[in-house]
C-alpha cells in the first residue's frame, strides 16, 4: 500500500498528474483509475484510463487506452495501439504508429494518422484527413472532414461521409448509406451497396454499384428510383455493374452492364462486352473500343 503511495507521488511530480482514485505507475504502464487531469507531455510508457481523463496539452505515449470519457485539449501520439470505449475527443491530430479501435464516439479536431489498422463501432468523426496504413472498418456513422487515404481495405455498414476524395488501396465496400464529396479511388474492386452519392469519379479494377436487398422493406424505395448517383464518371480496369444508379458522365469497362433502372447522361464505352436492361436509360449509343483506348 505505502509503495503504491510512493510510486504515485513520484508520477504526478514526474508528469503532472492527478487522480481522485488510484494512480499507479508499473514498469511499462501507468494505471489511471478515477477522475484525473494530465497536464501532457511526454510519458514512456503505456496509459491506461479507466474513468475520466482531462488532458491539457499533447501527449506522446507508449500506447494508450481508455475506458470511460477523455478530452484532450491538445493532440495525442501513440507509440503502440489506441483504444477507447465511452467517449473520446480531442482538438489536435491523432497520430499511432499502431491500431486504432474505437467503441462509443469518438472526435477527432485535426488529422488521424495510422500505421495500422482503424476500427469504429460507434459515432466516428475526424474534422482533417484520416490515414491508414492498413484496412478501415466502421460498423457505426464514420464522417471524414477532408482527404481518406487507406492502403488495405475500407469497409463501411454504417453512414459513411467523406468531404474529399476516398482512396482504398486495397478495395472498398458499403452497404449502408455514404456520401463522398470527392472521387473514389481503387486498386482492387469497389462495391457500394447502400445508397449512395458520389460527387466525383469512380475509379477502380471492379465496379459494383446497387446490388442489394436493404430497399425491399422500405417503401420510399418505390418512390426514389435511383438511391445511387455518381456526378462524375465510372472506369474500370475489368468490369463494370451497376444498378438503379444515376450516372451523370460517361462509364468506361472491359465489360459493362447497365442494369435495371440506370441512368447514364453521358456515353458508354465498352471492350469486349455490354449489357443493357431494358428499364435502363442510355442519353447516347454505346460506343466499342480498343484495350488500348481504355482510360478515364
Amino acid at each position: 500500500m505505502n509503495e503504491n503511495i510512493e510510486n504515485s507521488e513520484k508520477l504526478e511530480k514526474k508528469v503532472g498528474i492527478s487522480s481522485s482514485g488510484t494512480l499507479r505507475e508499473l514498469e511499462d504502464i501507468v494505471i489511471i483509475s478515477g477522475s484525473a487531469r494530465i497536464e501532457g507531455g511526454r510519458i514512456d510508457k503505456f496509459v491506461k484510463i479507466s474513468g475520466s481523463a482531462k488532458i491539457d496539452g499533447d501527449l506522446e505515449c507508449n500506447g494508450f487506452k481508455s475506458s470511460g470519457s477523455t478530452k484532450c485539449a491538445g493532440g495525442i501520439t501513440s507509440h503502440g495501439d489506441v483504444r477507447s470505449s465511452g467517449s473520446f475527443g480531442i482538438d489536435g491530430n491523432l497520430l499511432s504508429d499502431n491500431e486504432a479501435r474505437f467503441s462509443g464516439s469518438a472526435i477527432i479536431g485535426g488529422n488521424s494518422i495510422l500505421q495500422g489498422s482503424i476500427k469504429s463501432s460507434g459515432s466516428f468523426k475526424v474534422e482533417g484527413k484520416l490515414e491508414g496504413g492498413l484496412n478501415a472498418k466502421f460498423s457505426g456513422s464514420a464522417k471524414i472532414g477532408k482527404e481518406t487515404v487507406v492502403q488495405g481495405l475500407l469497409k463501411s455498414s454504417g453512414s459513411f461521409n467523406a468531404g474529399d476524395n476516398v482512396q482504398a488501396v486495397q478495395g472498398l465496400k458499403t452497404s449502408g448509406s455514404a456520401r463522398i464529396d470527392g472521387n473514389v479511388l481503387s486498386q482492387r474492386s469497389i462495391t457500394i451497396e447502400g445508397s449512395s452519392a458520389i460527387a466525383g469519379n469512380v475509379v477502380a479494377e471492379d465496379v459494383n454499384i446497387g446490388f442489394s436487398r436493404w430497399w425491399k422493406n422500405l417503401r420510399i424505395f418505390s418512390i426514389r428510383e435511383r438511391p445511387y448517383s455518381v456526378s462524375g464518371s465510372i472506369f474500370a480496369k475489368n468490369n463494370v455493374n451497376i444498378k438503379r444508379t444515376f450516372v451523370k458522365s460517361d462509364v468506361k469497362g472491359l465489360n459493362v452492364a447497365i442494369r435495371k433502372r440506370s441512368k447514364v447522361e453521358g456515353t458508354v464505352y465498352y471492350v469486349d462486352s455490354i449489357r443493357i436492361s431494358r428499364s435502363a436509360e442510355l442519353a447516347n449509343e454505346p460506343i466499342r473500343i480498343k484495350a488500348e483506348e481504355l482510360s478515364l
